[in-house]
């Protein structure tokens, strides 16, 4: 690691070794999409090379977290055996001093790009097993989201916003001591000096909570993150539901039994036969007529 000024900003470089399995032309363009995911901007891929602007406080050059800072990666790449390459992460970070901790930040955050490029395409649903055929984001039977799961990437995120936290706290226990030595005089220092102690003691004082309070809140924030909310949400499984205007399948029995439920059936829904009454007709007068 060294640190050099280029006109009126400061830029600090790191490297980071690591070997990773698997060959060069495979490997390189899934690294170029993993350093693409984390925010980088692709400017090459001969060697992989990409940029990150500043984000939040550290555009107001503010921020205790390395990751804020504008950065530059470039990822020289090594075949050493058929099976494993060296990866070199070359890091310049600009307008901020890195210290150990930030070292640190920047190794967990060379193993979760390495991580990302060692996995592959995922073969089947996470959740049903479904073959996965195509580059679809979801599953196409359960609508399950199909996305690696990274370790690395949590290691990542605890690491960055612990370390934010705790430069927070050291920072607000520093001031809140400064406040405290510009406050012990003020009982035998003249008017004058007392005003101006005064100022500067409750500006060190308000500032040391403010730095604790939001070291208080990134280390909430690491114990109970809170929920993602993605972007594409995964679609409803449809479920089959049984019909009241159909009968539920009846269990099948053996020709012995439902030859005696049939019997039985229609001896009992047999409707009794009407009594037909009898009918007398009188036959006489179409004999005589006949006899004319």
């Amino acid at each position: 690691m060294s640190s050099e000024w280029m006109g009126n900003t400061k830029v600090s470089d790191h490297d980071v070794t690591l070997t990773i399995t698997g060959e060069i032309e495979s490997l390189r363009p899934r690294l170029t999409a993993a350093i693409e995911k984390l925010g980088y901007t692709i400017l090459g891929e001969h060697p992989v090379y990409g940029k990150r602007g500043a984000q939040g406080a550290a555009r107001r050059g503010c921020s205790f977290a390395v990751l804020d800072y504008p950065t530059r990666l470039t990822i020289a790449l090594k075949q050493i055996n058929e099976i494993a390459v060296v990866a070199t992460f070359q890091y310049e970070v600009t307008s901020c001093v890195l210290t150990k901790g930030d070292r640190q930040t920047l190794l967990r955050e060379a193993e979760a790009i390495a991580a990302l490029g060692k996995q592959g395409s995922i073969s089947a649903c996470p959740a049903c097993a479904t073959p996965v055929i195509d580059d679809s984001h979801f599953c196409r039977r359960c609508g399950a989201p199909l996305v690696v799961e990274v370790a690395e990437l949590e290691v990542l995120r605890l690491t960055k916003k612990s370390r934010s936290a705790y430069n927070n706290l050291v920072l607000g226990v520093i001031a809140l001591c400064v406040a405290g030595v510009l406050f012990s005089p003020l009982l035998w220092v003249e008017p004058k000096l007392f005003r101006a102690l005064l100022i500067l003691g409750s500006g060190a004082a308000v500032f040391a909570l403010f730095a604790m309070l939001q070291g208080v809140l990134q280390l909430h924030s690491v114990l109970k993150p809170l929920p993602v909310e993605l972007t594409a949400r995964a679609q409803p499984v449809l479920t089959a539901r049984p019909t009241a205007a159909l009968q539920p399948a009846m269990a099948r029995a053996s020709i012995t039994e439902g030859t005696t439920e049939l019997l039985n059936f229609d001896i009992d829904r047999r409707q009794p036969a009407e009594p037909v009454e009898a009918r007398v007709f009188d036959t006489g007068e179409i004999d005589d007529d006949r006899l004319m």
